[in-house]
């Protein structure tokens, strides 16, 4: 379970990561150092409530890389994935904008832990797919992933758009995923119907100062993070996953924290934010 929740985990931090914006020199919000002792987590309250804006949407642009550390409670470090921007790539018949996330070291072994999200210039916080690479044995294998979206209010599909949220509103909306697995060395097979439904709820609570990785990001927009996951005709219930993100002016997701409501250690990623490749 807990490996589940760490990869979920790492899947959700790159996710919110490839979301539309600029980058880290676009003039997004200065980062300073952090002062000793500085923890986001037990600040009162957000500094102030500016709306959600497309500037903490950041996306790295092609070449451009962001690095997220996983840690299980306090102090255990379990992983480590750097993510680089590699430009359009094919995803079940399209052509889309790509990140590609590889593990650089941690308990998961490799298996199912690198993968590529597909995105769309107008996505808000959610990739149109992803292609995860596992390896079973001395076989190699692609797992596709495809999501629709469908606002739970207005009935509207298509990719959900965050920008403009004010402080304390919520919206709420149901993922889709349809996927299919193959042989790395077969081409990409038709997905197959709905796998997985997603209830998800994004609440905006506001902007406040946040440190990740020895850096204090200003004025970084905070989300509240739901998801409620379903597997038709499955007889076992899911834990819901909670989460808090906070996203920076021009550097994107910086922190996530969150963990099932069953009560199993929290994890937490933080990032570099988006910075120029080597």
């Amino acid at each position: 379970m807990q490996k589940q929740l760490i990869a979920a985990m790492a899947v959700t931090t790159f996710m919110l990561a490839a979301c539309g914006g600029g980058s880290n020199g676009s003039g997004g919000a200065k980062a300073e150092g952090a002062p000793a002792g500085t923890d986001s987590a037990t600040t009162p309250a957000p500094a102030n409530t500016d709306p959600l804006d497309a500037a903490c949407l950041a996306a790295p642009a092609t070449g451009q890389k962001i690095t997220a550390t996983l840690t299980v409670g306090p102090v255990s470090q379990v992983g480590t994935f750097d993510a680089k921007a590699i430009g359009t790539t094919v995803f079940d018949g399209g052509s889309y904008d790509t990140i590609e996330v590889k593990l650089v070291n941690g308990i998961f072994d490799g298996d199912g832990t690198n993968f590529r999200l597909h995105t769309d210039p107008a996505s808000a916080i959610f990739p149109v797919g992803v292609t995860e690479y596992r390896r079973f044995g001395q076989s190699q294998y692609n797992k596709y992933r495809r999501f629709a979206f469908k606002d739970d209010v207005s009935g509207q599909t298509g990719i959900p758009n965050l920008v403009g949220m004010k402080p304390n509103e919520t919206r709420s909306f149901t993922m889709s995923e349809a996927n299919a697995e193959e042989l790395a060395t077969h081409p990409q097979p038709a997905l197959k119907p709905i796998a997985r439904v997603v209830n998800v709820a994004v609440q905006y609570v506001g902007r406040e100062d946040v440190t990740a990785m020895g850096v204090t990001y200003k004025g970084a927009c905070k989300l509240a993070l739901h998801y409620d996951r379903k597997y038709p005709g499955s007889l076992f219930p899911l834990p819901v996953l909670e989460g808090t993100a906070w996203l920076a002016p021009g550097a994107g997701i910086v922190k996530l924290s969150g963990a099932p409501l069953v009560g199993v250690a929290a994890v937490t990623a933080e990032t570099t934010g988006i910075v120029a490749a080597n």
